[in-house]
């Protein structure tokens, strides 16, 4: 979810201790690279997404714009990783 949806909605606690844990989910923020508040600081301006944590190593592998794109797709778990497998040969 990008900042501008989850910093208007009761999930912009996330952005005071990096991240949250709703229905049993971690939801970290990231900043463009993938990397969490726990790893670096986002400058103000930066984009900060709000993402499951096990999108996570998806979302550094293709990129923010690429990871973006897959969701606006309505891609699954699943088919995100068969498209990095089908990628890769």
């Amino acid at each position: 979810m990008t900042k501008e949806y989850w910093m208007n909605s009761q999930l912009s606690i996330a952005r005071l201790c990096g991240g949250i844990q709703l229905n049993g989910k971690e939801y970290l923020v990231v900043n463009k690279e993938g990397k969490t508040l726990y790893q670096c600081g986002i400058d103000t301006g930066e984009p900060a997404d709000l993402i499951d944590g096990q999108y996570l190593s998806i979302y550094r592998k293709v990129g923010r714009e690429r990871f973006i794109e897959m969701v606006e797709k309505k891609m699954s778990l699943k088919e995100m990783k068969q498209t990095l497998k089908t990628n890769k040969k």
